[in-house]
């Protein structure tokens, strides 16, 4: 069911929703309320996008594990040389956040290993970020002496990842931009940020020195096409269904 109040409603949201958070909105709109028509629009908008992200990222990772799994075994996550410190940190988090089941002999959590932390546990909690990292070029390991460059292109990529994307081209720098594209859209629309002048693009600069932007319609072609480098039906049916094209049609 869509948000639609009335303009009574409009002013009593407005000093709820806070002035500076507003402000976009105000300064793309000619009066209070329509400032609040749009940030309500952003609102659905955001969460149309959020729908067909959910499928996306699922669907990433279960097939990036998959192809982990098959070339360095089921506990491919535990095997340090193979990744980067960035990816370590990540993989670290995710293992120190897991809770364990209450040993009901003890009346305490049980033990925390490789045995009873099932590895669809990791993948299922790992952020979205942090498949993406796999999918870089890789970064270092180690402090001082022992610090190594991991160059996941000729390791990860070449030996197991590319053939979760069998629809890319085979390049890794292909998968890895469109990723990169989609978890900047995830992480904006998640923490309810306006998407009214597009998706921003850390660390990217057009000719005047302004952060890049994708428009919201690129950002939506791109989760398609993350999913079609995995597989093309899906990636259709997604298109058919996603309730975002219409709300961009729609917009105050």
């Amino acid at each position: 069911m869509q948000i639609q109040p009335t303009a009574a409603q409009l002013k009593l949201l407005e000093p709820l929703i806070s002035r500076p958070r507003l402000a976009p909105y105000i300064a793309a709109t000619t009066s209070p309320q329509a400032a609040m028509e749009l940030y309500l629009w952003n609102v659905r908008v955001s969460a149309a996008f959020a729908e067909v992200i959910a499928l996306t990222e699922i669907i990433l990772r279960n097939a990036m594990a998959d192809q982990l799994a098959a070339a360095y075994g089921t506990a491919w996550y535990a095997q340090a040389e193979l990744f980067d410190d960035r990816t370590i940190r990540g993989f670290h988090s995710t293992w120190r956040n897991i809770n364990m089941p209450t040993d009901p002999k003890t009346g305490k959590p049980e033990a925390k290993t490789l045995r009873t932390v099932p590895a669809g546990k990791l993948v299922a909690e790992s952020t979205f970020g942090c498949w993406v990292n796999l999918l870089d070029k890789g970064g270092t390991r180690g402090e001082g002496p022992y610090r190594k460059n991991v160059d996941y292109d000729s390791t990860l990529w070449r030996k197991s990842l590319h053939k979760a994307f069998p629809n890319s081209g085979g390049k890794r720098t292909t998968v890895f931009t469109t990723a990169s594209h989609v978890r900047s859209l995830r992480n904006r629309a998640a923490h309810h940020e306006p998407l009214i002048d597009g998706v921003p693009l850390p660390g990217q600069t057009d000719r005047r020195g302004r952060t890049r932007r994708l428009t919201l319609t690129d950002a939506h072609a791109d989760v398609l096409r993350l999913v079609e480098y995995i597989d093309k039906h899906v990636a259709t049916w997604l298109g058919q269904t996603s309730r975002v094209p219409e709300l961009l049609r729609t917009r105050p």
